[in-house]
């Protein structure tokens, strides 16, 4: 077959030849012969950053000439003044020509040419370059941007946040990334190492799973040619779950509408997805080994997924079942906004948006599905308005929307829930705050259902004229004011109220226990309790009594002089912010020790035996203070404080506000069980107990069981202190 090319060029090459004879006789072979032309051009680099200096390699076949090199910065294929140039004398083979500048080149595709001149000459201002060995100079002066990133839990259980470049970056000395979440913190700064980068990935060990990411950005990272990564945010995608697709024969699971992150062990790798309805092939892409997988509307079922190396995994869908309805098709403006949030799964966080009719997120709630698979949502009271509510599982991402319901102005006179849901513990008081509305003075409030928890109280609350009245409902009273006082059960919370609250008809008063832990529904009416027994309600509630505890037991001291100015527990910590009452484990000749209990689940015994000392001093909270047996003397029984007798004396100032209680004597007036003088070194092991049957509460058929009886139930805390003789002196100017 006849090259046409070749055949071309030897005819050109002819005819040029013949022109040559035909001027050399027409100039009398005056002219030099012409230079030979360059053959071949290559870049040292290809592509750069504008500003970075280039070398070119030339192809020569004579060693007579000099060698020029062009960059033709306006492509027009001529040599004008000031483009950036160089020249070598040439030899034989090939010849470079360094230095090239490439500065204020903009970015985008330059021809380089090289041509051979006679030695000696120059090239002149609009010369032809063309025609001789030329190749392509890119001026690249844009970073790439990222091409994804994916925050998930990689195939060895680390929590990781990759980035993906379309091509290759570095990390500078200075790289590092900060992580924005959806509530506005930001997680960082990172500092991204060299290890971290692999190509075109950056991939971060976040150490822990931020279900809230929304977006990364980095800085001091570049791309091959030098140009810097924006530092602007980029969207993050998260993957709750994570499928391994080299764990061959692995099962995975998932809940439909989750993001699922697919894992492979190298870049562009691909994955073959067959399942209910679904035969796909996707792949992670350029500089990733992850790809999300979205799997809203996936029916439940198995979903196989083949790597291409044909390892398969399964992916087991199933329904979270996530739901949402509102409390009540209508509400008033005096009524708190209630929902319920149901799942197939317990133990998950959501959370809850209200929305007006324009799909404006007008209040929010977040609450965790309990073990019953609900969760109780209260928005408060709202404006007037057509709503619905939507429900995220923060975790996976999978909402639900409520109907809609209606919000309507609440008529002349009405009653109202301050808060419609209020936790307690079991054992304190639990304050329910009662909203008046118009000439409304007379408010029926139920805590509980006989039906539903087995327990119901009816509580009638006098205003007295105020807009609102707190009732305060002891739980500790609570189902047992058969032997404890009724007034007690629940009264007014402010003391310098004219309101006036009366507890009567509970559905049982003789349990030995207090309210068991739960959720005790609270149903309100302006007109009676009947009212309410008829489902009359004008508004709702919860009270959420959860378990007391004994949380701390620590030991304080300070000089007598400044507990003289002690007068609350606001006092006591002024005290230890100051440094004049400081923890201890040693008591000082003449100061004070000063006992901190913090618990729950003393405030209701409190209010029915009128104080915290009470309280003590009935053993229901046993203080007791022995003698360690490292510093009691051989054949010696230890010696105990005698603190009843410290409290008949006077000796013992009791200070105590919620979940804090405090119990401080000054060591001079220490007495001990049969008058025992207390030495210096002597040291003392405290403890706190709780002993009150109602206030353990155990279970009955346990405590029938146990040979200890109530003692095996007892719960306490310990610390210890030492007896020492005053060397110093505390900073007693400070104010308490």
């Amino acid at each position: 077959m006849t090259n046409d090319n070749n055949t071309r060029k030897k005819a050109n090459a002819v005819f040029f030849a013949a022109i040559m004879v035909v001027s050399m006789f027409a100039a009398g072979f005056a002219a030099a012969p012409a230079a030979v032309a360059a053959q071949t051009v290559t870049l040292s680099d290809d592509i750069v950053q504008s500003g970075t200096d280039i070398d070119a390699d030339v192809t020569n076949e004579t060693g007579d000439e000099e060698i020029f090199v062009v960059i033709d910065e306006d492509g027009d294929g001529q040599y004008d003044s000031g483009e950036s140039n160089g020249s070598v004398p040439t030899t034989s083979g090939t010849d470079t020509v360094t230095g090239l500048s490439t500065d204020g080149l903009d970015e985008g595709d330059y021809t380089v040419y090289a041509l051979n001149k006679s030695s000696g000459s120059s090239l002149s201002d609009g010369e032809d370059i063309t025609g001789e060995a030329s190749t392509t100079l890119t001026i690249d002066n844009t970073a790439p941007d990222p091409r994804k990133a994916t925050h998930y839990v990689n195939g060895t259980t680390t929590p990781v946040l990759e980035v993906a470049f379309p091509e290759d970056v570095s990390a500078t000395a200075n790289a590092e990334a900060e992580i924005g979440l959806s509530d506005g913190t930001v997680v960082g700064p990172v500092d991204i190492e060299s290890a971290n980068v692999t190509g075109g990935q950056i991939l971060l060990n976040t150490s822990t799973v931020y279900s809230n990411v929304q977006n990364v950005s980095v800085t001091g990272v570049e791309d091959a040619y030098g140009n810097e990564v924006s530092d602007e945010d980029f969207a993050v995608t998260y993957a709750p779950v994570t499928v391994d697709a080299t764990d061959n024969s692995a099962t995975f699971e998932s809940f439909s509408g989750e993001n699922v992150a697919i894992e492979n062990a190298s870049f562009e790798s691909s994955f073959d997805i067959e399942g209910p309805g679904i035969s796909r092939t996707r792949g992670t892409g350029a500089n990733s080994v992850v790809y999300v997988l979205d799997t809203d509307d996936f029916e439940t079922g198995d979903y196989n997924i083949t790597n291409e190396a044909g390892d398969e995994t399964v992916l087991e869908v199933d329904d979270l079942g996530l739901d949402v309805e509102a409390d009540a098709d209508n509400f008033t403006t005096n009524d708190a906004v209630t929902a319920t949030v149901t799942a197939d799964t317990i133990d998950r966080d959501v959370t809850a948006e209200l929305l007006d009719s324009d799909g404006d997120v007008v209040a929010e709630d977040t609450a965790n599905i309990d073990s019953d698979g609900q969760a109780a949502i209260d928005f408060g009271t709202q404006s007037t308005g057509t709503y619905s509510i939507e429900v995220t599982d923060d975790s996976s991402g999978i909402s639900a929307t409520s109907g809609d319901f209606n919000i309507n102005e609440a008529p002349e006179g009405d009653v109202s829930f301050e808060e419609g849901f209020v936790t307690e513990e079991r054992g304190d008081t639990a304050n329910i705050t009662i909203n008046f509305q118009g000439d409304i003075e007379t408010a029926y409030l139920r805590v509980g259902d006989d039906d539903e928890v087995g327990y119901e109280s009816n509580i009638t609350v006098d205003s007295g004229g105020e807009d609102s009245v707190t009732v305060a409902f002891n739980t500790y009273v609570a189902g047992n004011t058969t032997d404890l006082p009724d007034e007690d059960l629940a009264y007014v919370a402010d003391a310098d109220s004219d309101a006036e609250v009366t507890a009567s008809n509970e559905s049982i008063d003789d349990l030995a226990n207090m309210l068991a832990t739960g959720t005790y529904p609270l149903a309100l009416s302006s007109e009676s309790v009947a009212a309410i027994n008829n489902d009359n309600i004008e508004a709702v509630g919860d009270l959420e009594l959860e378990e007391r505890s004994v949380e701390g037991f620590q030991l304080w001291t300070t000089s007598a002089d400044v507990f003289e100015d002690v007068e609350d527990v606001d006092d006591i910590l002024s005290g230890a912010d100051n440094g004049v009452v400081q923890q201890t484990d040693s008591l000082t000749e003449g100061d004070v020790l000063v006992h901190q209990v913090s618990a729950t689940g003393f405030e209701g015994a409190i209010q029915t035996l009128g104080s915290f000392e009470t309280v003590v001093d009935n053993d229901a909270v046993a203080v007791t203070i022995e003698q360690t047996s490292d510093t009691t003397a051989p054949n010696r029984d230890p010696k105990q404080v005698d603190l009843q007798q410290m409290i008949d004396d006077d000796e013992v100032t009791f200070i105590s506000t919620e979940g804090e209680y405090f119990i401080a004597f000054n060591e001079e007036n220490i007495e001990t069980v049969g008058s025992r003088d207390v030495s210096f070194d002597d040291g003392f092991d405290v403890t706190v107990e709780v002993r009150d049957e109602r206030l353990l509460s155990p279970d009955r058929q346990e405590l029938e069981d146990n040979d200890d009886g109530l003692e095996a139930f007892y719960e306490s805390a310990s610390a210890s202190f030492v007896v020492e003789e005053a060397t110093g002196e505390f900073d007693t100017p400070v104010e308490v």
